[in-house]
């Protein structure tokens, strides 16, 4: 399927109730084999999903991130969050960016738009003189940890929990140097 027709551009408030949506069906298609099914059934109660689309202009387009969606014929198939400056302890102290998520609808994964979502964030840290950044992970995506990998992820040692519904999960980090990413990973 060419699915070029889709269009990139920066996250705009109208973009909430697709926003969340989305980001509901994607955690549904690539968590179901680690959470339990009441994780999903929380994310999509009408409370939740209005108290996120209360705060979308507060959190997601604040000047501290960058927001971008991908839209095709009216509709968000994509869309990526970056901060650029980690709120991970951790990596905060190091001054890391952080690429908090790449959130792709199912069907439109792997025709290389989370490379653009990926590109598009490199390229603003280095139009902000930021030298590193990370993503963290659940331990158990080996499909989103073999995309951070083939992008050039370095694997730290540490890791953290994720608690959901009071079950412990694991979280990874994949580290990146921007100065060692080629201009454009394909």
């Amino acid at each position: 399927m060419n699915n070029k027709n889709y269009i990139i551009r920066k996250t705009e408030t109208k973009d909430a109730e697709q926003f969340v949506k989305l980001r509901n069906l994607v955690w549904r298609s690539a968590y179901a084999h680690i959470f339990p099914e009441e994780v999903f059934i929380q994310m999509e109660s009408e409370e939740k999903i209005a108290r996120f689309k209360a705060g979308f202009a507060e959190h997601q387009l604040a000047p501290d991130r960058i927001t971008y969606v991908a839209e095709l014929n009216g509709k968000l198939i994509g869309f990526f969050v970056g901060v650029f400056l980690s709120d991970y302890g951790y990596f905060k102290e190091k001054k890391y960016a952080d690429l908090q998520a790449i959130y792709i609808h199912p069907d439109y994964q792997h025709i290389g738009l989370g490379r653009e979502f990926f590109n598009i964030f490199v390229n603003e840290l280095r139009e902000r003189n930021i030298k590193n950044f990370v993503i963290g992970v659940l331990k158990d995506n080996k499909q989103a940890r073999n995309a951070y990998e083939k992008w050039g992820g370095k694997l730290k040692e540490y890791s953290r929990p994720f608690v959901k519904l009071g079950k412990e999960y694991t979280e990874v980090f994949y580290t990146y140097d921007v100065s060692k990413i080629k201009e454009k990973i394909l």
